[in-house]
């Protein structure tokens, strides 16, 4: 089956299922349900306390920086569900494009980021600081036993959930997200209609170029490189929903992403404004900012909400990830069960969540500098490619190597930051005579002048196509 754009071909490489007559009558329901799923797996610790510190810190710069934020982590993770459409392979199968090694080092460290060594343990913790932690005032720190009882479970609640993979996707959509976004509104109503704006003077990371702060603040999200892993989860549902490979699947998977994009974009607006207004008080994060947000409004009911809330979004999120990361390292080791593997990435999800996520952040946000450039160009590539006619060699590889270079010198410039240590003299020179390198974008210009340069060697010299070029 092929599925044609305008001139372009895009070959899907499986066999569709025979679906339920039931499953065809039902396209709109359905792209909804997984459009929610998708939404609730995006809505993880981070999506729920940013936007938070973005209101808080941002007073008078408040909607530039939300707007910064919103690109990052709204409009791009939906143009990666655009890209992650074009292949029935997932993150693999994009991966491939910019070289099968490169490919390959890239889906390793997104996976492991996105999963056991980081998100899901965060999600953990923080679910677990936001919600039995602070009804019961239980310390979160590494080596507390009510952390490792509350973290085990929540981590085999995660895996009886991903056992079954054909039907995740329903559970999620169905009933966790629903019961996420009633919670939500109740808070960000009672915000609204109870409580002012506080229009301070932003916070000096937000006071000069509040747009860009707010674009690499919605790095931290982690969901554009989510949204390539998420990929294949999501075809698998609407497949299993009854959409027929080629347009229709396509077309299925982008309206998912667009709806999931609609929701994020309306709660970031939202919790924002809840920071807006709770900017007077004094919060050192957003976690705090909205536990003194929901006592304000709800008084000691406020905080089973607000943990309610933590845990909803932190085990979507942990559901989708867990999911993702097991399907990839199956096919990475087929002689491994699928059970097996769901022990092990449970195991370690738990060690991590207990020994402590300070050291492995000195580690993680770096690599995130490292990866979001490379996420961005292969997006950006993947999209042009449903467009230009023929089959795209250059085009991948010359700006995505070039983005992973100046994302590299990124990683390593954020690497001495959160050492607090003084970069090396050389160091800084190069970055002062590279054009937005201060702003970490270094790698905009460059890789944009190899992307153009790519689209004109595939145009002089054009490469035969593979049977399966997009898989």
């Amino acid at each position: 089956m092929i599925l044609e754009l305008r001139n372009h071909r895009v070959t899907w490489d499986f066999v569709p299922e025979t679906s339920s007559e039931t499953k065809q009558n039902q396209p709109i329901l359905s792209i909804l349900i997984t459009g929610l799923a998708l939404f609730a797996m995006f809505f993880g610790a981070g999506n729920l306390i940013l936007p938070v510190m973005i209101g808080v810190e941002g007073g008078t710069n408040g909607m530039a920086i939300t707007a910064g934020f919103i690109m990052t982590g709204v409009l791009l993770p939906v143009l990666a569900m655009v890209a992650a459409a074009t292949s029935t392979q997932g993150i693999e199968g994009i991966a491939k494009r910019i070289g099968h090694l490169p490919g390959l080092v890239f889906c390793w460290i997104a996976m492991l980021t996105t999963g056991i060594l980081y998100a899901v343990p965060r999600v953990a913790t923080v679910s677990f600081s936001m919600s039995v932690g602070a009804i019961g005032d239980l310390p979160s720190t590494p080596g507390s036993l009510a952390l490792f009882i509350y973290s085990l479970v929540f981590l085999v609640v995660t895996a009886i959930f991903v056992i079954n993979p054909s039907n995740v996707i329903q559970k999620i959509g169905t009933w966790l997200t629903p019961a996420l976004l009633i919670l939500m509104v109740a808070l960000i109503l009672g915000a609204f209609i109870k409580l002012p704006p506080v229009l301070d003077t932003p916070a000096e990371k937000y006071a000069a170029t509040p747009f860009i702060s707010g674009l690499l603040t919605g790095y931290n999200t982690l969901d554009a490189i989510a949204s390539l892993v998420f990929g294949m989860i999501i075809i698998t549902s609407l497949r299993a929903w009854g959409f027929q490979q080629g347009k229709p699947l396509f077309r299925a998977t982008v309206s998912a992403g667009v709806v999931a994009g609609i929701l994020l974009a309306l709660v970031y607006l939202g919790l924002a404004n809840v920071g807006l207004r709770i900017a007077d008080a004094d919060v050192p994060d957003g976690a705090v900012g909205l536990s003194y947000a929901a006592k304000l409004l709800f008084g000691s009911p406020g905080q089973w909400i607000l943990g309610l809330i933590a845990i909803l979004a932190c085990l979507t999120t942990s559901v989708g990830l867990i999911g993702a990361s097991v399907q990839f390292f199956e096919r990475q080791f087929p002689n491994i069960s699928r059970h097996a593997l769901l022990v092990i990435h449970t195991v370690i999800a738990l060690a991590v969540a207990n020994l402590g996520l300070a050291t492995l952040m000195n580690v993680v946000v770096p690599m995130m500098y490292f990866c979001y450039p490379i996420t961005i160009a292969v997006i950006a590539v993947s999209i042009i490619d449903i467009f230009v006619p023929g089959h795209l060699f250059f085009t991948y590889r010359l700006p995505v190597w070039t983005a992973a270079v100046f994302g590299l010198l990124d990683g390593i410039v954020q690497g001495f930051k959160l050492a607090q240590r003084t970069l090396p003299g050389f160091l800084s020179a190069l970055l002062e005579s590279i054009p937005l390198a201060q702003l970490s974008l270094g790698w905009v210009i460059p890789a944009g002048i190899m992307l153009i340069l790519g689209l004109i060697l595939d145009k002089i010299a054009p490469r035969s196509a593979p049977a399966n070029p997009h898989t």
